[in-house]
């Protein structure tokens, strides 16, 4: 069972993102998400200067956190730390 998370875990999250691969796989790993081994796509994401956070649990009851620019979704990070961008929001 994942614990609900709040806007410090996701300010956290983001912050991690600058300041290294270690700090981002605690970050992953604290709020449920594998961290993979190339971190740089969800680097990148995170340190999208517009993107807002949304932590939720999908239907199986993993962790997703979906980046979001202008109220549209552009890419969910999956429990598993792969990366679904939403072609739509990089056209």
């Amino acid at each position: 069972m994942l614990r609900p998370l709040g806007t410090h875990d996701l300010a956290s999250l983001r912050q991690a993102a600058s300041a290294g691969d270690v700090a981002l796989d605690h970050a992953l790993m604290h709020i449920g998400i594998l961290p993979p081994a190339d971190l740089d796509e969800i680097r990148s994401l995170l340190s999208r200067p517009h993107a807002e956070l949304r932590a939720s649990t999908e239907q199986a009851g993993h962790r997703v956190v979906d980046v979001i620019e202008a109220a549209t979704v552009i890419a969910r990070v999956h429990n598993d730390g792969s990366v679904t961008p939403f072609a739509t929001a990089f056209a």
